[in-house]
């Protein structure tokens, strides 16, 4: 069984190395933030995630969403309460509070074993993650300034305050920013939830960066339209076009 550890601390990686060791479990390698676990995942392949939940830009889960598949088995670490996260044994493979100890890691990995002897190819899909996240406290959330984009077959960050808008089209969403159309993995609504008070929804299919907003244009069937900083103008539903305006105006 080989276990690639993921956490942004130094320490904490070399302290789960030492116990990966006296536990005579392969380390696959280590990653130091989301971004380069991603990266190490596709290249080492390793059976289990040793995974951090909370890491700046890209957390634990944002890493997960952007796995290929077949994914490994992922065992979350995590600094929340124990009690607050029984939901997990049912909807993750495990997970291991800070600071983690032995007993528990290595009861963590028999478990990751048994799943593997059974099934090699396991995975974690997001009906999984959204249990998960619905039982972490809305008050742990951390709104971020930067959104993983695709590019080719690699995947780069991208600020927020440089993306216009996103739109969605038979069944994926887009970001728009530098004067081209980015791939996302991510709904319109999931986007909506990131980007509060950032970003409006303008109509089903659009999502607008506030900041790039130049004109407010309203119709006479009571929808608008809205002119960006590209010069490009998106229209505003009946419906949405009162909230927009306020928005705009606050």
């Amino acid at each position: 069984m080989r276990v690639l550890i993921v956490d942004d601390e130094p320490a904490a990686r070399r302290r789960l190395h030492t116990m990966l060791q006296e536990l005579d479990v392969e380390v696959a390698g280590e990653a130091a933030n989301g971004l380069e676990a991603i990266d190490l995942v596709a290249a080492n392949r390793p059976d289990v995630l040793l995974l951090d939940i909370a890491m700046p830009e890209v957390d634990g889960f944002d890493v997960i969403r952007h796995l290929g598949d077949p994914k490994p088995l992922v065992i979350f670490q995590t600094a929340y309460d124990e009690h607050a996260l029984k939901a997990f044994n049912h909807a993750a493979l495990d997970y291991v509070v800070k600071p983690v100890a032995l007993d528990r890691l290595r009861q963590a990995l028999e478990r990751a074993r048994t799943r593997l002897e059974a099934d090699r190819a396991a995975t974690l899909n997001q009906e999984v993650l959204s249990r998960i996240q619905a039982v972490l406290p809305t008050s742990g959330k951390v709104r971020r300034p930067r959104l993983l984009v695709r590019e080719g077959s690699g995947r780069v960050l991208m600020p927020f305050r440089e993306i216009l808008r996103f739109v969605a089209d038979d069944g994926s969403v887009a970001a728009i920013a530098r004067g081209r159309s980015w791939a996302t993995d991510y709904t319109l609504a999931e986007l909506e939830e990131r980007t509060a008070g950032g970003f409006v929804r303008a109509n089903r299919a659009e999502l607008v960066n506030l900041d790039h907003v130049t004109r407010f244009e309203p119709e006479s069937d009571g929808s608008a339209g809205l002119v960006l900083s590209d010069r490009t103008r998106v229209r505003v539903s009946r419906r949405r076009a009162a909230d927009v305006r306020r928005l705009l105006e606050e």
